[in-house]
């Protein structure tokens, strides 16, 4: 969990909007351009505004993850990421992931085509086609619940930095907790399903928080529990009755993920661009590709 943190903050960083200056993406993130729009009858290829760019690093970044994003987790909070990297732009005209989906991720399908990156592509949108219930999700409700997401990860990578002296630990937790029930409150996200099931896996990871990270720090007392979810009785919705996948999922991103993250993290100080333009992290994403496959 606080590599997969470490690597959205990475990102978040580095992803600014500049609506009227699209020589900004066309020059800075040649490496991110991928899944950009063609041209010249091929012979260039470019994203010229910020929306091309977070789709084309969102394809990137899930081709990339694909052996572990199989799993509902991490496609979850992957898409999640996304629609807070959209709702960072307040004038794209964008609430409905559906809208993005259809005009940049599908919409790339037709420049994909024929390409060598056709075939983790085509791995991609099967990841997304698997989640379809996320496309309907609101932007502006799903980037709060990503702001959520923001303060579990806080109490992941404070414990795990500062162990004994995570002196507000036990404030993050409550922050965190806070936050949880306000969105369970909220009746728009208490009677969507797609809403439910990634509340369940925030709680989830936080009681791995609690059973697992928190007991390795002394100051991490008198962490809360989180309010029961409220799940409407027709939703069908269950609760997560197996330890599996939370164990499972930390144990692929700790064997796969690490170099790609300290990368990021380290060098998102000097411009995660240049990183890019470099091949550094191309050929990182290669590496980890490898290690995943191994690991299956």
């Amino acid at each position: 969990m606080n590599y997969l943190c470490t690597l959205f903050k990475g990102l978040d960083g580095n992803l600014v909007v500049k609506s009227n200056d699209p020589e900004y993406y066309r020059k800075n993130f040649l490496s991110l351009n991928t899944y950009c729009p063609v041209f010249n009858n091929g012979k260039d290829q470019e994203c010229s505004n910020y929306e091309e760019i977070i789709s084309s690093v969102f394809i990137i970044l899930l081709t990339n993850l694909k052996s572990s994003v199989e799993n509902d987790k991490l496609a979850q909070y992957a898409i999640l990421w996304l629609c807070y990297e959209i709702n960072k732009n307040k004038n794209n005209g964008i609430s409905n992931l559906n809208e993005f989906y259809n005009k940049y991720i599908n919409g790339i399908k037709k420049y994909v085509e024929g390409t060598a990156g056709a075939g983790n592509y085509n791995s991609c949108m099967n990841i997304i086609n698997k989640k379809e219930d996320l496309m309907n999700m609101d932007i502006q409700i799903a980037s709060n619940i990503y702001k959520a997401f923001e303060k579990l990860c806080k109490l992941y990578t404070e414990c795990n930095e500062k162990n004994n002296n995570y002196l507000s630990c036990s404030k993050d937790a409550q922050d965190f907790a806070n936050e949880f029930k306000k969105l369970n409150d909220d009746p728009t996200i208490a009677g969507n399903n797609s809403y439910i099931e990634i509340l369940y896996t925030l709680s989830t990871d936080y009681n791995d928080f609690k059973n697992n990270c928190a007991k390795k720090c002394s100051k991490c007392i008198d962490i809360p529990t989180l309010t029961n979810i409220k799940v409407p009785q027709s939703s069908g919705v269950t609760s997560p009755s197996s330890p599996i996948a939370s164990k499972l999922i930390p144990v692929l991103l700790i064997s796969s993920i690490p170099i790609l993250l300290g990368i990021a993290y380290k060098y998102s100080l000097f411009g995660f661009d240049k990183l890019f333009q470099r091949q550094h992290l191309r050929n990182k994403l290669k590496k980890i590709k490898k290690k995943m496959e191994l690991n299956i």
